[in-house]
């Protein structure tokens, strides 16, 4: 069986957050100030506050099947045939993710760390120990999350000591000043980088907890770390950098930790990249083993073979992958995968729990 135990509420809790932060942190504030400029904190902010409506969203729709994950109760909500469409859609689109947080963050160290390392070994070696981890139960990668967490409070440490460097903190003066439209229009890649909440429609009923809406303020307290740790991001990037060198700097953190001179690490920069790996390969595990589970539910009937189909998704991921050491193709893969976030993880819950009220009204006249 893929479930030995529940998972609890800490364990819930570690896994939303590191799978949220993943390789956005690199980029942040970049892609959320093409529009807002210094205002672009605000634009994080409006963001986690969407992430919320979608944890909300989720959350109600898990209430409505507390014994049963998405990929069952999909099937009483849609029927045979579009219940089985719609895990496949979920299966391709975790694997998505899981080859957007892999090749991205390859793509990273091949540019700034493994210079003269094949970008197809990066992604080869990051797939083999992502796909080894996502074979394990639920509780299993719950513990090893626990145990990479400390890796995050590391990395916390390092962004907050770096980025009270020299600075100016009257860049963000005068508030407000590109307007509520583009500090909105900006939101929206702000709440791409929150993906990672989805994991509510699997995990909710393997959740431990005394009453159902623990699991809502775990995960409410989830994703109220992580846009804390984004809206710090934003703010000691935006201190270091001025509005045009954000204009140009497509990964300002990096930067940010080069710039800044530590006697005891003479490479802060490659040291944090090094550290953030563990990070964001539970990202990449995470979706993988989400995955692994859609695809177990295709036929109605469980696929009980999970490492088996794990290590299957991990190699169409790899044999995926590696076309994206194009950097424009890799872009243009970034562009697609962020739509299909918002249509996968707020669109698509929505529509079902929608279509559960209406089946419920119909049953009950």
């Amino acid at each position: 069986m893929i479930h030995l135990k529940k998972i609890s509420i800490n364990q819930l809790i570690c896994l939303v957050i590191l799978t949220q932060v993943g390789v956005s942190v690199l980029s942040i504030p970049y892609a959320e100030s093409r529009r807002a400029g210094y205002d672009s904190w605000m634009s994080i902010l409006v963001g986690g506050m969407l992430a919320q409506i979608a944890i909300i969203i989720i959350y109600q729709l898990g209430k409505r099947y507390p014994e049963q994950s998405l990929q069952q109760y999909i099937f009483s909500i849609l029927g045979k045939p579009l219940g089985s469409l719609m895990n496949l859609l979920f299966a391709l689109y975790c694997a998505q993710s899981s080859i957007m947080v892999i090749t991205s963050y390859s793509d990273v160290l091949n540019r700034w760390v493994l210079f003269q390392t094949p970008f197809f070994v990066i992604v080869g070696i990051s797939l083999i120990v992502t796909a080894y981890v996502a074979s394990s139960t639920l509780g299993s990668i719950a513990t090893i999350t626990q145990s990479i967490l400390n890796m995050f409070l590391i990395c916390f440490v390092i962004i907050l000591v770096s980025g009270m460097g020299k600075g100016d903190w009257r860049h963000f003066m005068p508030i407000g000043s590109h307007g509520i439209g583009s500090i909105l229009k900006d939101s929206v890649p702000a709440f791409w980088a929150y993906a990672g909440y989805d994991l509510l429609l699997y995990v909710f009923p393997f959740v431990k907890c005394n009453k159902k809406k623990d699991i809502f303020i775990a995960m409410s307290i989830a994703n109220g770390v992580t846009t804390l740790f984004y809206l710090l991001i934003t703010i000691l990037v935006m201190y270091n950098f001025s509005e045009s060198q954000l204009n140009t700097i497509t990964e300002p953190m990096v930067y940010m930790l080069r710039k800044f001179r530590w006697p005891v690490v003479q490479s802060l920069d490659i040291l944090f990249m090094t550290i953030w790996l563990s990070v964001t390969t539970v990202t990449a595990y995470v979706y993988l083993f989400l995955s692994a589970r859609y695809f177990a539910f295709v036929r109605i009937k469980e696929i009980r073979k999970h490492s088996f189909l794990v290590w299957i998704v991990a190699l169409i991921c790899f044999t995926v992958g590696i076309w994206f050491s194009d950097r424009q193709l890799l872009f243009k893969f970034s562009e697609y995968h962020n739509k299909a976030t918002m249509i996968m993880i707020a669109l698509f819950p929505t529509i079902f729990l929608l279509i559960s009220y209406v089946r419920e009204k119909v049953a009950r006249e």
